[in-house]
């Protein structure tokens, strides 16, 4: 394979993971936090693709140095890793307050769903209660989109037919007691396995694109400019700790 092909394919994949991202992002609602979980979801799940071709551009350099158009893309895609890799570190806490947000949305929108088919079927209740004929009953039970009488009940006697009604809005109360029951706790555990899966991707993936990215001007990866500035640090402080202990 020509070494030229692993740019181009490089370039394939970037594209890629690019026309996957607009797909799925649009419209965009920033402020919606299933939006902004739906976003850090994709770019967590396709960061392989623009890694892939940041790894291939680096193959194709060591294998064609002196290829003018493999060095210029390379020098390109490692310039844009420099944004990759501070983007997902500030994905980290986007993520995390989407997803707190999003489980809280969501479990307060089923117990609406849950309050709101309880206060339904009171009404139904009392509707069937004081229905003085079939009729009455019937068109009752249709402005509330109750069950649906056909002829067969209609000709029950009144007595019966509040009683067939009853037995069916007992067995719709037990399903709804079964669904709340089955509400998790109010609280953000719930969320907590997928919360540290993808605030540890997030982590993960910052320092791969670290160790393709290079600032320009820059003859070293961001990563081991990262790592020698927390060198400097490090021993910066400890020599002024030893300094400050001689002196005493």
């Amino acid at each position: 394979m020509p070494v030229r092909s692993l740019s181009l394919l490089a370039l394939v994949f970037v594209l890629s993971f690019s026309l996957q991202l607009m797909e799925l992002l649009f419209p965009i609602q920033l402020l919606n936090p299933a939006w902004q979980w739906r976003l850090g979801t994709i770019l967590i799940n396709g960061a392989f693709l623009p890694l892939l071709a940041l790894a291939l551009l680096q193959i194709a350099v060591v294998l064609a140095p002196a290829d003018p158009l493999i060095r210029r893309r390379q020098r390109r895609f490692s310039q844009l890793a420099v944004g990759a890799a501070a983007g997902y570190l500030l994905l980290l806490p986007l993520q995390l307050s989407a997803g707190l947000r999003q489980e809280n949305a969501m479990g307060t929108a089923r117990l609406q769903r849950i309050d709101g088919a309880e206060r339904r079927l009171t009404a139904l209740r009392q509707a069937t209660s004081g229905a003085t004929s079939n009729a009455e009953l019937n068109t009752s039970l249709q402005r509330l989109r109750g069950p649906v009488l056909g002829p067969a009940d209609l000709a029950h006697p009144l007595p019966l037919l509040k009683a067939q009604m009853n037995a069916v809005f007992d067995q719709a109360q037990a399903q709804i007691n079964r669904d709340r029951a089955a509400l998790p706790p109010a609280s953000s555990w719930a969320a907590l396995p997928q919360l540290v899966r993808n605030s540890l991707a997030c982590l993960l993936l910052a320092v791969a694109f670290a160790g393709f990215a290079r600032r320009s001007g820059s003859r070293h990866p961001l990563l081991v400019e990262g790592k020698r500035l927390l060198q400097r640090l490090t021993g910066g402080q400890a020599g002024t700790r030893l300094h400050a202990d001689a002196s005493r």
